[in-house]
């Protein structure tokens, strides 16, 4: 039988799991070794490289929520680069020329919030289109003006098709990216002391605060918890990590559904949300002002 002591990783048949599963603050990549994550990041985008991770909340987590089980492994066969900072309203300002945002009086550096998911999507087509790289969003029959801040009427919302994560583009992490990335190869509900690391509802004063104000993780990612909840592509399904509690590499959520997935935790939200494992959803054309999004690219 094959030794499962030593420091090597991957998928192990005898194992059944990571083997010599990495020390807490490791990361298991593709190669097969144990790393330590270390920030690479170049003009505001951090270098996310492919690797193993056990997704999920432990069963001693005192907050845990059933839709957060069975954990299991996940493999992200593709290295991506994440935005250093949720998108801000400066950024949204210059490509897009209006500012929904309810915090507007935050300031240009403080994070878009109360856009929907469709929003999101137009805004990395947009980027993509800008900067040169093909769009990873078709949409099709949109109605609603993007950026319009209502809540209720003048709703943007479109059908969308996803071209996949060959796409060279930029576009919303998957649900699996996302939080492979916020651990940084961490096990534990957050990656760092909460107070450190998270604008949440006992130091937020209620409000949003300018990106990076905050101790980054180890890949170099500010407020990946807290400060507004997090867009992701994923549909919702409470069930959906027992269907793809195996062989589970890229998974992109759901072929079906209608609630899309949001992570983070926000400025108002208290220690059971700003948990790296909590899954919130809603529908998609719902704009909410603790709620915004940050980008990623697959690396070439």
């Amino acid at each position: 039988m094959r030794d499962c002591t030593g420091r090597v990783c991957g998928l192990d048949p005898v194992c059944g799991e990571p083997c010599g599963a990495c020390d807490e603050n490791w990361v298991c990549v593709l190669s097969g070794k144990c790393i330590a994550p270390t920030a690479d990041c170049n003009n505001g985008w951090c270098l996310i490289p492919s690797g193993i991770f056990k997704m999920g909340s432990l069963e001693d987590d005192p907050y845990r929520e059933l839709d957060e089980g069975p954990v299991h492994l996940v493999t992200i066969s593709r290295s991506f680069y994440m935005a250093q900072t949720e998108v801000t309203q400066g950024q949204w300002k210059s490509l897009i020329g209006n500012n929904p945002s309810e915090h507007s009086a935050c300031g240009d550096n403080c994070p878009l919030e109360n856009v929907n998911w469709y929003e999101a999507v137009h805004y990395a087509n947009a980027l993509s289109e800008r900067e040169g790289f093909e769009t990873c969003y078709t949409l099709n029959g949109c109605s609603g003006t993007v950026g319009s801040g209502e809540s209720k009427n003048n709703l943007y919302q479109c059908t969308v098709t996803f071209k996949g994560l060959g796409c060279a583009g930029y576009r919303l992490p998957t649900e699996a990216e996302w939080e492979y990335a916020a651990r940084a190869g961490t096990s534990g509900p957050r990656y760092g002391e909460i107070d450190a690391t998270t604008w949440y509802w006992n130091n937020s004063s209620n409000t949003s605060h300018p990106v990076g104000g905050k101790a980054a993780n180890s890949w170099g990612l500010y407020d990946v918890l807290g400060n507004v909840f997090e867009w992701v592509y994923d549909f919702y399904s409470e069930d959906y990590y027992s269907t793809c509690s195996s062989n589970c590499t890229d998974p992109t959520g759901p072929a079906t559904g209608f609630n899309r997935v949001n992570r983070s935790g926000g400025w108002g939200s208290d220690e059971s949300r700003t948990r790296v494992a909590f899954r919130n959803n809603y529908s998609p054309d719902e704009r909410r002002v603790y709620l915004g999004f940050r980008l990623v690219r697959s690396a070439p």
